[in-house]
């Protein structure tokens, strides 16, 4: 099973960066014309599931912090 997730904004060269300590074997990541294209893996469903919801938690946390140091 697959996975793809893509993001659209001025930020997501960041955001990519942000995410790329998290990466797992299997997910790869790709900046283009402003979109951050997340492609991952799973052999189960659930797995898939639970590799979607970490993701989105982590572009959510990402995006709060790149907000936050804008305010400073």
């Amino acid at each position: 099973m697959r996975g793809k997730l893509l993001f659209f904004g001025e930020k997501v060269e960041d955001l990519a960066r942000a995410l790329e300590p998290d990466n797992l074997e299997g997910m790869t990541m790709k900046v283009d014309q402003g979109c951050l294209t997340i492609e991952y893996r799973a052999r189960k469903m659930g797995t898939l599931l639970s590799t979607t919801d970490d993701i989105l938690m982590n572009i959510k946390i990402a995006e709060e912090a790149l907000a936050s140091s804008e305010d400073v």
